[in-house]
């Protein structure tokens, strides 16, 4: 019993002694680095650092950085830095750049070196430390401030040289290119630094490109006979997976938790943007605000807008100048991003030269530094400037789609599957009936519409007769809730509909963003032109219009003559209906009391979605209980369009709460053009402006 209390008592004593000495280094640490860091900057630099690892290949060679740590060797940079490079008696490199692109943690990581360093328990402490940022002032002054003498047992750390104002491009033009007045003040910097005992910079990659695994050769000979200096180029690792749940052991603790849960699902949507030590640190903030994160898209946004927002404080100290450059920075990116998709679409590559990216950008509102040296982009050893991350490439395009319809009605996703899934999330990729690309060529001819006198469950008023159509465009998707909410949000559009937010009732994290892709509900026939006639003069090179009941059926039986397109039955594995009532003897199925997003099933042979069950669907014709008895009579109809007149508009399909026989393909219903519930939406008809296709009468 007495040996347990004495090892309890020296844990507590070890864990006093610990927490009390890591203050006292970081106020030490504050002391010595004032006055660019107070004891709560060291403090929160110290409290959650995960130890940065370094390589000698660049992670910009890869498309995604987080993938970089595959295939390099990997390293602890500060066990390197005090083990190795300032070690007394080595006589190798002298001159060290620590690379990588923004958010990526070099200040955190000098900060922790400096500490470690003048830690009381590192016997290899033979030289003094001095920090300098370039963001500063004068670095220049700073530097030669210092003695000759104290500078030869001094170990220079300057952070962040890519900060320097005398990179940018001076009001009065110096004759220089934006690369020769880079080299320029790198050798000027050089040649200040000489007399000291070690000098590590620390810059982004893109202020370095070339020579990718090779160091820089400078214009200052070593003492000995071994040439010249080299500036030997390092690069911050991305984290790894580990690395990633060891930061969230350290925030949370070791045993699972709720805000520890949350983290994780956070960074599970976005684990190409969570390679990153200051994005990463945001996760704090995230699960704190109480926002529901349940898609990547918006993660994506927090995420971006906070890296843009991290470089406007660090650049702008007046809070209005923050705003504007903020404010032009992600137009920037998305104006760069639309010009690299360009480019892709003919060229299939994903970057833009300097001069390029530049022009891409005259409109924004920046200086050609802010564009390069500020925003999201990098350049790799080839001079190729591109973003930090494809996926940021991708959420800007998505973006794009989500804002501009006339973008996203010529879009192509070939190769971009996360601007797919942003886009998805949003209720728009597989839904929209905005996107030319989602209309399936249907070509038409003669078929037998109805249902013949022997199939189950058949109604009097689905005749059999013969009906010749033209060719016609129609949606794959019924008309999503996202669709639907961009039209109601342009116009103004307002319908009992809004106070059911246009689709099912549902309840918990259900009522999320991608429920927008689910099918919009609580429309009338009235709402479902409206935005027909709304969609025909925002896109206008065609028309958009409900499409005919024989247009539909025909569609729905994608050449079968089946009860379903399916065959003789239908199951809840292939639709969405009641699955307490299949058709005629088949098993029950799944009841699952809401809608499923449009695209759930698999396609039928014309490749259109939900043609069975989730939502009845609006036709144009006026509906006839004995309409189909009078085409008969008349032998061939060419392109019925219903009576001239009745009290309901026809629906089609069958809903998530009806029996499967509702759902057949023959299947008939009506209902008053005013009428709107949880069951009912539409799909739309593209007429191109010089297509032949057959338009359905004005309404």
């Amino acid at each position: 019993m007495e040996v347990g209390l004495l090892k309890d008592l020296f844990k507590a004593l070890f864990s006093v002694f610990g927490w009390g000495y890591r203050r006292y280094q970081d106020r030490k640490a504050a002391r010595d680095l004032a006055p660019y860091f107070t004891y709560q900057d060291v403090e929160e630099k110290r409290k959650l650092f995960i130890e940065t690892k370094w390589q000698n290949i660049s992670p910009t060679k890869e498309e995604e950085p987080g993938f970089s740590h595959r295939y390099v060797t990997r390293e602890k940079l500060i066990a390197f830095f005090i083990n190795k490079a300032f070690d007394e008696k080595k006589m190798t490199d002298k001159y060290y750049l620590v690379l990588a692109d923004s958010g990526m943690g070099k200040t955190t990581f000098l900060v922790n070196l400096f500490v470690r360093y003048n830690s009381f328990f590192n016997r290899k402490r033979h030289y003094e430390l001095k920090y300098i940022p370039f963001a500063s002032g004068d670095v220049f002054k700073n530097i030669r401030d210092i003695d000759k003498e104290e500078a030869k047992n001094t170990i220079l750390l300057l952070d962040a040289f890519d900060e320097y104002a005398g990179l940018s491009s001076p009001k009065k033009p110096d004759g220089l290119s934006s690369d020769e007045r880079f080299r320029k003040i790198l050798d000027e910097l050089i040649d200040a630094v000489k007399n000291f005992r070690e000098v590590v910079i620390t810059s982004r990659t893109q202020y370095f490109p070339g020579q990718e695994d090779e160091p820089y050769v400078l214009q200052i000979p070593r003492y000995t006979d071994a040439g010249f200096h080299t500036l030997a180029k390092m690069y911050l690792s991305p984290f790894d997976s580990r690395e990633i749940d060891s930061y969230l052991n350290r925030k949370y603790g070791l045993f699972p938790c709720k805000k520890k849960k949350s983290a994780r699902a956070i960074i599970d949507h976005s684990p190409n943007l969570m390679v990153r030590p200051m994005l990463l640190n945001h996760i704090g903030d995230f699960v704190e605000s109480g926002k529901l994160f349940d898609a990547t898209f918006k993660i994506y946004q927090e995420l971006v807008e906070s890296w843009i927002d991290r470089e406007c404080r660090k650049r702008e100290p007046r809070l209005e100048n923050q705003e504007t450059l903020k404010k032009n920075l992600l137009k920037y990116s998305q104006q760069v991003a639309l010009e690299i998709y360009r480019r892709k679409k003919e060229t299939n590559v994903l970057w833009l030269s300097r001069e390029d990216a530049v022009s891409a950008g005259v409109q924004s509102g920046l200086e050609g530094f802010q564009m390069t040296g500020q925003s999201l982009l990098t350049r790799d050893g080839a001079d190729k400037w591109k973003f930090a991350h494809k996926s940021i490439f991708e959420y800007f395009i998505a973006k794009e789609v989500l804002e501009n319809p006339d973008f996203a009605w010529e879009v192509d996703f070939t190769g971009m599957d996360m601007t797919a899934l942003f886009c998805k999330e949003q209720g728009f990729v597989a839904s929209s009936s905005m996107m030319k690309g989602n209309y399936a060529f249907i070509k038409g001819q003669q078929f037998l519409m109805g249902s013949p006198e022997n199939e189950l469950d058949r109604q009097k008023n689905e005749t059999q007769h013969q009906v010749m159509l033209s060719d016609f465009y129609l949606c794959q998707y019924a008309v999503s809730v996202g669709d639907f909410k961009r039209f109601a949000e342009e116009c103004g559009y307002r319908t009992d509909a809004e106070k059911e937010n246009w689709r099912h009732d549902v309840s918990g994290n259900e009522r999320a963003a991608a429920e927008y892709n689910h099918p919009v509900l609580h429309v009338s026939w009235n709402d479902a032109v409206a935005y027909s006639v709304w969609l025909s003069k925002k896109r206008g090179d065609g028309a958009f219009r409900l499409p005919t009941e024989a247009e539909w059926e025909y569609a729905c039986r994608a050449g079968t003559t089946t009860p379903f397109s399916t065959g003789e039955n239908l199951t809840t594995e292939q639709a969405n209906y009641d699955g307490n009532f299949p058709y005629q003897n088949s098993p029950k199925g799944a009841y699952r009391k809401k809608t499923v997003p449009v695209d759930y099933f698999k396609p039928n042979g014309y490749g259109l979605y939900n043609m069975h069950g989730n939502a009845w669907e609006w036709c144009s014709d006026w509906y006839g209980e004995s309409y189909y008895d009078e085409c008969h009579e008349q032998g061939v109809v060419e392109n019925p369009q219903g009576p001239e007149s009745g009290s309901g508009r026809v629906l089609r399909g069958g809903g998530w709460s009806f029996n499967a026989r509702d759902c057949r393909s023959a299947y008939r219903a009506n209902a008053g053009p005013g009428y709107r519930s949880s069951f009912v939406g539409f799909r739309l008809v593209f007429v191109p402006q010089f297509s032949a296709a057959h338009p359905a009468k004005k309404e």
